[in-house]
């Protein structure tokens, strides 16, 4: 490679990666985004990507990042900022250094990317194009649409808060770029004439950018169109001094609008009929006066319905959900617009939710006769009717508002033909048939704008004296629009019925009942998508709301009602084109609350209860099937470990490629899981133990502070039903599950009170033998934890012990270590390095997780045998592989680890670094290590003589060990705050 980059980079480099300038620098593989560390490596970053593949020195880095300012010894940190980007590009790079795009050229480095992948190779192409269309003469709305993608690109200040000359500069180019273009863009909308917000866009950013000439002129321009001539002489003679002198366009303008040259309005376009009598329709219904919110809405449905003229009518189709206000809306619009539409505006209720909707010819019938057509020269004939009626409209300027479309074929016969005019349909199908159509799919409103809806109908001061409970009522209505109508309406209706009276009803299983006012109901409204069903998209729709789950990914579903992937997706696509399902990411699928409670009414009327279990039953073995297969990528895992009870399981379940992916969908399944475990336990003739051992593996994959809570939770459901059903198996490892858990989240006495309970039930029956083993382990980490090394080496060794009998290595090269650390810590040190050699032997052929493990157990023991620096080098490998994996308590773990190894080899600067590396995850995973963490960033911090910092490290420490109970630790902290 050369030091010039250019062209494609095919499988390797740059491939996947994209990068963000046209705001905080920011990269992402694929659709994760990367974590780029700090200002000064993502400084570094920033320059690299500037030289588009070229290498660039490290005199220049260090200039472009530092300026005058560099650091002591300045090779050495761009050394650092590069290796942390590498290291920060893993979760693309993998373990392969062939794809890693940031490479050491001689005495510099090169990012080997291609252009394509930065935002700003896009931008300025779409810069470029629009620069062409202007010099070819291209309409004015097909540059403006150029600009205004290249406007979508930014997320803000480009390379916001980078520091150094290089991000100065780049901000400073790309600033004034994207000025220019926004003054290039409003000059297009003063040509065209058809924005009603010109003028403020106009004047926001003259007061923010005083001086430029194009600014003034084009804020003059739209301040005379408006009818504002006065002011926009004003404007130009307060900016005036602030004018550069050789910029004459402002002063030509201003004599321009002093002579009232007609020139500077926009054109309209000659009105020609088909009819003998125009008349101007004005059926637009009354808007409401209590409309509340959608402001982005109303802004890019009014854009878009205000640039009809171009060379094509602008058709704009509003979807959504029943309920969720799209009427609403669109009237809120066509109301708020009427006035660019001068020959009329015409609406009609298309009635696509009733069984059999009126047809295009009955609604074009009506159309022609408003617009002044005698009914008798109006054809039978549908094909007919539409071509007069586009000859009506032909060099008109009319919005025509399509409320309630069954689908596309009902509204293209009622399209007009005249550039000049626009129609804006609405439909709970989402009109994907409809060509040329800008799609906008309406959600729920936001809690503030359900809330100020609530005050408005009620009454501000009411809502106000039950703050908390408002918010409680609009939640419980699921932020629809029609359900917080009917809910205040309620509420308006009978002034003694409160919200908290409300809200109580609402809290109940039968909500729907609750939101209806005597006139409308949520339930009608969800009852007229749902008679539109065919069988079997109604029976999917009934058994996807049996799982109280957010969401489902494509697989579970299938599971779920019985079909294969294929024919599920089409099924599940057809709901989310109805808008009874959503999908919030791809692949995923969920209800809107107050639809899954319509659901679940219909599931429990039409689906028997032998069907709801059979449901059940399928799911739940799919996802233990796949939890299996993720256990058995993640730490190889033997097949007796997966199944602790013996459970049979029919379905292969999904399968898991590498330990990477095992611990991304049992993390992303995680809320699933846990309903499909509520399932289960809720139906008798289900036995728990898929459900008690499901549990267990989301805690054998998922070793998260995040969900180890609902992992509690679940555990503790789970034994108090199999107590109640005397089912001894799952009772055992439903204790063993939540001591575990327990000791993971530092409730150490709760822990060992589960665990010594799960050791007596286990011991009862050899059928729970592995059972007694792992919870053996977790009472001997407890003891370890207090500081009672003999006797967690005891537990340990029987634990190991019994897995060896057992055959299963990957659980004996656990126990071995947890017994080699306690073992150590006794003086045992000899026997301690055999046990932990030994356990990294058997648990390096286990899978990337277990082996990591293997590692840092090593690792851990080594430090205490006095081979510092073999220790250090096996934590460092363990925290990279646990980070690459994103087993994110191990990483904090092993980062310090690697910390206190440096500290006591009076290795400052290092020690800090990975100490305050590794603070970010422990604090998200476990009190203990965050605690221990900042003991030993506080010793580092004291050895580097910044003793201010250091005991705030050291009492923030100490505090953490306190409430944990953790004595001896704290005692260690206190004599260091003495000193």
């Amino acid at each position: 490679m050369g030091d010039d980059f250019g062209g494609d980079m095919g499988d390797t480099g740059g491939a996947g990666l994209r990068f963000g300038l046209l705001g905080p620098l920011r990269a992402w593989y694929g659709e994760r985004e990367l974590e780029l560390g700090r200002p000064q490596q993502r400084a570094v970053l920033a320059v690299l990507l500037a030289a588009a593949g070229r290498t660039v020195a490290v005199p220049v880095l260090v200039e472009g990042v530092w300026g005058g300012a560099a650091p002591t010894d300045p090779r050495k940190a761009v050394q650092l900022a590069v290796s942390r980007l590498r290291t920060a590009f893993r979760p693309y790079t993998g373990d392969d250094p062939e794809r890693l795009p940031l490479v050491r050229v001689g005495d510099g480095y090169a990012l080997r990317v291609p252009r394509a992948v930065v935002d700003t190779a896009a931008w300025e192409s779409l810069l470029a194009e629009a620069g062409r269309l202007r010099e070819a003469d291209a309409p004015p709305q097909e540059i403006r649409e150029v600009l205004r993608n290249a406007q979508r690109l930014w997320a803000g200040e480009p390379l916001a808060g980078l520091p150094g000359p290089h991000a100065d500069a780049v901000r400073a180019r790309l600033t004034e770029q994207r000025i220019s273009a926004e003054e290039t863009q409003l000059e297009l909308d003063a040509d065209l004439g058809d924005r009603t917000d010109l003028t403020a866009q106009a004047e926001a950013l003259a007061l923010e950018h005083p001086g430029r000439p194009r600014l003034t002129a084009v804020l003059m321009r739209a301040l005379y169109q408006s009818g504002r001539r006065a002011e926009a002489l004003a404007v130009y003679e307060d900016a005036r001094p602030s004018l550069p002198p050789d910029a004459p366009g402002p002063a030509r303008l201003h004599l321009r609008i002093l002579r009232e040259d007609a020139t500077l309005l926009p054109a309209r376009p000659a009105p020609a009929t088909a009819v003998d009598t125009w008349q101007t329709p004005d059926q637009l219904p009354s808007g409401l006066a209590d409309f509340t919110g959608r402001a982005e809405e109303v802004d890019t449905l009014a854009d878009r319905l205000c640039g009809a003229g171009g060379r094509a009518v602008v058709v704009s189709a509003l979807d959504g959900m029943g309920g969720v206000g799209k009427t609403t809306l669109a009237v809120h619009v066509a109301r708020h617009v009427r006035t660019r539409f001068p020959d009329g505006q015409l609406f009609a209720d298309l009635r696509g939710a009733d069984r059999t909707p009126p047809g295009p010819g009955a609604v074009l019938a009506g159309f022609l006769r408003a617009l002044g057509v005698d009914p008798a020269d109006i054809p039978p004939d549908t094909r007919e009717r539409s071509a007069l009626y586009r000859s009506a409209l032909a060099g008109r300027r009319v919005l025509v508002v399509l409320d309630n479309a069954a689908d596309s074929g009902h509204v293209e016969p009622l399209l007009p033909g005249s550039a000049g005019c626009a129609v804006l349909v609405t439909s709970r199908h989402r009109l994907a048939g409809l060509a040329g159509a800008h799609q906008l799919r309406l959600d729920t409103l936001s809690p503030e704008q359900a809330l100020e809806l609530l005050a408005r109908i009620v009454g501000a001061d009411r809502v106000a004296a039950e703050a908390g409970t408002a918010e409680e009522v609009v939640r419980a209505c699921g932020l629809l629009p029609l359900a917080v109508r009917i809910a205040a309406s309620r509420l308006a209706a009978d002034p003694a019925l409160t919200l908290a009276a409300l809200a109580e009803g609402l809290r109940h299983q039968h909500r729907l009942a609750e939101l209806s006012d005597g006139e409308r109901t949520v339930e009608a409204t969800f009852a007229l998508s749902y008679q539109r069903l065919d069988p079997e998209l109604a029976r999917a729709f009934r058994l996807l709301s049996l799982p109280d789950a957010p969401d489902l990914p494509l697989p579970c579903a299938a599971a779920l009602i019985g079909r294969s992937a294929d024919r599920t997706d089409r099924l599940l696509e057809g709901l989310v084109d109805l808008n009874l399902l959503h999908s919030p990411r791809f692949g995923r699928y969920g209800f809107h609350d107050l639809v899954r409670a319509y659901a679940r009414g219909r599931l429990a009327t039409e689906e028997s209860a032998a069907d709801r279990t059979a449901a059940t039953d399928r799911l739940l073995d799919f996802c233990l099937a796949t939890a299996r297969n993720a256990d058995r990528a993640a730490r190889k895992a033997e097949p007796a470990e997966l199944s602790l009870l013996g459970a049979a399981v029919a379905s292969p379940g999904h399968p898991v490629a590498d330990g990477a992916d095992a611990v991304r969908w049992m993390r992303d399944q995680a809320e699933v899981h846990a309903a499909v475990i509520a399932l289960g336990c809720a139906d008798p003739a289900l036995p728990l133990d898929r459900a008690a051992e499901l549990a267990d593996r989301m805690g054998a994959v998922l070793p998260e502070r995040t969900q180890t809570g609902v992992i509690v939770d679940l555990a503790g459901h789970i034994a108090e039903q199999a107590a109640a059903r005397g089912e001894h198996g799952p009772l055992a490892l439903a204790r063993y599950l939540r001591g575990s858990m327990l000791w993971h989240i530092n409730r150490y006495a709760e822990s060992e009170e589960e665990i010594r309970r799960a050791v007596e039930l286990s011991e009862r029956d050899e059928r729970t033998e592995r059972v007694l083993a792992k919870a053996l382990i977790t009472l001997g980490s407890n003891a370890r934890t207090h500081g009672r090394y003999a006797e967690a080496a005891e537990h340990a060794g029987r634990a190991a012990e019994l897995f060896h009998r057992l055959g299963a290595e990957r659980a004996e090269g656990s126990a071995l270590g947890e017994f080699a650390f306690s073992a150590a810590r006794t003086g045992r040190l000899a026997e301690a390095r055999d046990a932990a050699e030994r356990c990294a032997r058997l648990m390096s052929a286990s899978g990337p997780v277990s082996a990591a493990i293997g590692r840092y157990y090593l690792a851990r023991v080594l430090r205490l045998c006095d081979d510092p620096e073999a220790a250090l080098d096996h934590a460092v490998g363990a925290r990279e592989e646990f980070t690459a994996l994103q087993v994110t308590v191990f990483a904090a773990a092993a980062g310090d680890l690697a910390a206190r190894i440096h500290a006591e080899a009076d290795r400052w600067l290092l020690a800090v670094d990975a100490a305050e590396t590794a603070l970010p995850l422990a604090r998200r995973t476990s009190a203990n290590l965050e605690a221990a963490l900042l003991h030993t960033l506080g010793t580092a911090l004291t050895g580097l003589g910044r003793p201010r910092q250091a005991r705030a490290c050291l009492t923030d420490s100490l505090e953490v060990y306190e409430r944990l109970g953790l004595e001896e630790e704290a005692a260690q902290v206190r004599a260091l705050l003495t000193r």
